[in-house]
């Protein structure tokens, strides 16, 4: 998409109406694989924002309680680090939803003059 960063895939429709996809893995400076057939959109929303997150795929949900979740991934420092809220004892990174949503890092407001 003209004018986005790396890390905006493209938009999609949801109910009607168009939601940007962000790769995490560019943002964060990660190897992707690229998109095969189980890619899926995750969606995340709140009042003032919302946008899909690519997924290699979607094994399922799993309820998981804050004070379980250990340290923070000594490898994934940066950008990535400031949206990370713990690693379970399973070895699943967990994102901090309310904080991606939040943050003012991800919007993009690039004008292009028309002329």
């Amino acid at each position: 998409i003209p004018c986005t960063p790396a890390w905006v895939m493209g938009v999609v429709s949801v109910r009607g109406a168009p939601l940007s996809v962000l790769d995490l893995r560019v943002l964060f400076d990660l190897a992707s694989p690229g998109l095969t057939d189980l890619t899926r959109v995750v969606v995340l929303e709140s009042a003032a924002m919302g946008f899909g997150l690519l997924a290699d795929a979607v094994l399922g949900t799993a309820a998981v309680v804050r004070a379980d979740l250990g340290a923070d991934l000594a490898t994934l420092q940066g950008r990535g680090a400031d949206y990370l809220m713990g690693i379970t004892s399973e070895g699943l990174v967990v994102l901090d939803g309310a904080r991606l949503l939040a943050s003012q890092a991800l919007v993009v407001d690039e004008k292009v003059d028309g002329t």
